[in-house]
């Protein structure tokens, strides 16, 4: 059963904010030794003392990178550090209507929420095999369960990325190596701000989102929904409600 053991690494992608951020806080207070990817070096410093003020006694370091770019650089780069978990937290959306995007910007986000992580999960896979020990958990979406207009690309990234991670989770438990989908909803973070959508709904605390989601992954779970009404929308709509029926509903409402 996959625990986050003190002195063991975690690498996190996307870490120099929201969930990313929020688990090198509360990985931190378990004495776990940490490497935080970001693309934002002011973000990345403010967490590296604030994991250092949490407990000054594990290893944190920080990689300023963007992960749309080179990823083999990236691994190339890292490829030295002995790695324990990684969270695949890295990613962003983009809100309205698809022939409206900017589709530089769509090609970013295919590279940072499939490329990367499809590619660090390859290269960390085989790491864990032969250590027959280690896990991967990768932060989905509850966008990624249904077809949602208007956030065409993001949720079909996030549909890729659930699909994948409960297909990797099946591949390799026989080898200890556990596997899980973190599936948040609207949740409190810049996610918003950088899809370019207002939202006025009440949000989750990361706090909580990342607490429940540390604790699923140690009760080897292969997915975690944070909130009951993420969870009911999940369970509630995927059996009742034909595709066809959401997205037409969606496209009005959403």
């Amino acid at each position: 059963m996959p625990v986050f053991l003190k002195n063991e690494t975690v690498l996190i992608t996307g870490g120099s904010s929201g969930i990313g951020e929020e688990f090198a806080y509360q990985l931190a207070e378990k004495g776990l030794n940490l490497i935080i990817v970001g693309r934002n070096s002011e973000r990345l410093e403010k967490v590296y003392k604030n994991t250092k003020r949490i407990n000054e006694k594990i290893s944190v370091e920080i990689i300023n990178f963007d992960l749309s770019q080179d990823i083999d650089l990236f691994i190339d780069t890292i490829k030295f550090f002995d790695i324990d978990h990684l969270i695949n937290n890295a990613g962003f959306g983009l809100y309205g209507k698809f022939v409206n995007g900017n589709i530089n910007l769509y090609n970013k986000m295919i590279s940072v929420n499939i490329k990367a992580l499809t590619l660090l999960s390859y290269f960390y896979s085989k790491k864990f095999i032969e250590k027959n020990k280690g896990g991967i958990i990768n932060v989905a979406s509850v966008a990624g369960f249904f077809p949602i207009p208007h956030f065409a690309v993001y949720g079909s990234t996030k549909s890729y990325v659930y699909n994948f991670s409960m297909s990797l989770w099946a591949e390799l438990r026989k080898f200890n190596v556990h596997i899980m989908c973190l599936a948040p909803g609207k949740t409190k973070t810049r996610f918003f701000e950088r899809a370019n959508m207002k939202n006025n709904q009440k949000l989750m605390s990361v706090k909580d989102v990342v607490y429940g989601a540390i604790k699923a992954y140690e009760k080897n779970k292969p997915l975690y929904i944070p909130g009951i009404s993420n969870k009911l929308t999940y369970h509630l709509i995927r059996r009742i409600f034909s595709d066809k029926f959401v997205a037409k509903l969606l496209e009005k409402t959403f």
